[in-house]
């Protein structure tokens, strides 16, 4: 599936990502992941890769699970892997607003970040250095976890 991409540059995400998070964390209920020490080993995510939002210095990756229902995203650099560098993933429910995001300086990734988004809509984001990407909504599911 592909989805609507809107690439910015010079730290739009950065300022935007800080209002987003603020505006979550007022929600009742908003999960915000904190930045934890990344490893050198490839972020994985459980269930099935359904999307990759691509932007210049960077790919963010959506991923399903039907056996939870939950969505997980996480953002990898294009070059530079092992030095560290500013790094954002995003992932939002549409239904309320409510989104799990990780900010930070990475050396190999941002994430994974979780969300349960059975029966609504979600959007995806990530950023790596001054560029930055977002899916839009998109990936909509149904309230049974095993369908999608």
């Amino acid at each position: 599936m592909s989805s609507r991409i809107r690439v910015s540059r010079h730290g739009a995400l950065r300022r935007g990502a800080t209002a987003v998070a603020a505006a979550g964390l007022a929600l009742a209920g908003a999960a915000v992941v904190g930045a934890a020490p990344a490893q050198a080993a490839a972020a994985v995510c459980e269930g099935t890769k359904v999307d990759t939002l691509t932007f210049a210095t960077g790919y963010t990756y959506l991923y399903y699970s039907s056996a939870t229902g939950r969505n997980c995203a996480y953002t990898v650099p294009k070059s530079g892997s092992g030095t560290p560098q500013l790094m954002f993933v995003g992932l939002t429910r549409a239904s309320d607003n409510v989104g799990s995001y990780q900010s930070g300086d990475f050396k190999y990734y941002a994430g994974p970040v979780y969300l349960d988004a059975r029966g609504t809509c979600v959007q995806f984001n990530g950023q790596v250095g001054s560029w930055s990407g977002n899916s839009g909504w998109g990936h909509c599911g149904s309230l049974a976890a095993g369908a999608r």
